[in-house]
């Protein structure tokens, strides 16, 4: 496992690099929480490299900044999949309720972690807060693909960024259902499952954004149809 400890961090760093300079080039508005979410999850990661070298992976620093930033990370996911989905039903008679809707989802999203789990902010409360998180990206991220479905003009890149966002919640969901059955000394199985597919969300979202090759114009190098 320590060989996978040192290339997930590289990988992750690359791909959201690579994520931020594409989007970089023209999407910031229509993408701009998950631009927010690459530069987030790049901070993340050098933040808990220096505690993690400064302090140690027992030290309570470490564990304190670890479940704060997966907490604030999987937040951001889920606000990903209110705002895309908010998108595209934009035009639709049924806005404005579902819009309401949204909202309400949002807040009980903020409310209902204080609500359920106890003691606040403990490691069981960053832990189920997180999953609740990620199980209810995952079941909206299905609202956004039938949204998206049912439209007449479907955006391709927004359809390719949702199934990013949908692998990237859904693996965090699972591994959160998977640790509280798996052993102490088997729990870096779940947690490379994680890592998996946080590499695998971010890499299509790179695809998404990937410049696509156009045709070449008449004028360059094309001889026209004398027709």
């Amino acid at each position: 496992m320590t060989y996978f400890s040192y290339v997930f961090p590289v990988a992750t760093v690359l791909l959201q690099l690579t994520l931020t300079a594409l989007l970089a080039k023209g999407r910031l508005r229509r993408y701009p929480v998950l631009l927010l979410y690459s530069v987030t999850y790049i901070a993340v990661i050098v933040l808990e490299g220096l505690a993690l070298s400064e302090a140690g992976v027992a030290s309570a620093l470490y564990h304190k900044l670890y479940w704060t930033s997966d907490l604030v990370l999987d937040f951001l996911l889920f606000l990903m999949v209110i705002t895309l989905t908010h998108r595209a039903v934009a035009g639709n008679p049924l806005l404005r309720p579902f819009a309401r809707m949204l909202f309400l989802v949002v807040a009980a999203a903020i409310v209902l972690p204080f609500i359920l789990f106890h003691p606040l902010f403990q490691f069981g409360w960053f832990r189920h807060t997180s999953q609740l998180l990620s199980l209810g990206a995952a079941l909206m991220n299905l609202v956004l693909w039938t949204a998206i479905i049912g439209t007449r003009d479907r955006d391709p890149q927004l359809m390719s960024v949702s199934a990013g966002l949908g692998v990237a919640v859904t693996g965090v969901a699972i591994t959160y259902g998977l640790l509280q059955f798996t052993p102490v000394n088997l729990r870096w199985l779940p947690d490379l499952f994680k890592s998996l597919t946080q590499v695998g969300g971010m890499a299509i979202w790179c695809w998404a954004f990937w410049p696509s090759k156009r045709e070449p114009s008449p004028g360059i190098g094309v001889v026209p149809d004398p027709s």
